[in-house]
């Protein structure tokens, strides 16, 4: 049982994690020769997509504001359905308050970036649609600037949604 809890947090923290970069096929033979078609946004695709990147940024806000007043628990419930597969709320919970506990109070947190990936789950990230949003944040007992990274999927019901928390 032990082992399964350790293989189901490692798995959330691999997709917490891990969603750095994009995972990405060989184009066929005949097209590989050819340089790949690069299609600009209209101003309306990306005034959407600066809003969706503004709205995803304050979801990822509250996650982490949550965190910071041991609420991991609120922060599971409001999950994909992929994250409560991979670990339990109970589960959730103590990595959280292990991997925060002696790193004390967060003090200065500075966001740093959105990025968005798409996997086609040929490794071991499930297929989808994700969003990292990253922080850098100062901690008061520790000596160093920790990242912080909150994952959201894009669920089938075309809901962003969390499925992940990292501090490194």
């Amino acid at each position: 049982m032990k082992a399964s809890i350790n293989l189901s947090l490692a798995a959330l923290l691999l997709i917490s994690t891990s969603i750095a970069c994009q995972a990405q096929q060989a184009p066929p033979a005949q097209q590989q020769n050819r340089p790949p078609v690069v299609r600009a946004l209209t101003p309306e695709q990306q005034a959407s997509l600066d809003k969706q990147d503004q709205d995803i940024g304050q979801a990822a806000m509250e996650i982490i504001k949550l965190i910071d007043q041991d609420k991991a628990g609120v922060v599971w419930d409001q999950g994909s359905p992929l994250a409560k597969q991979i670990v339990s709320r109970d589960d959730f919970m103590k990595k959280v308050a292990q991997d925060r506990s002696p790193l004390g109070q967060p003090g200065l947190r500075m966001p740093m970036g959105v990025r968005h990936y798409r996997y086609d789950g040929s490794g071991n990230i499930p297929a989808g649609a994700y969003i990292n949003v990253r922080f850098d944040t100062q901690f008061s007992r520790s000596n160093r600037t920790r990242s912080e990274t909150v994952s959201f999927i894009l669920d089938s019901d075309r809901v962003w949604r969390f499925v992940g928390y990292s501090v490194s």
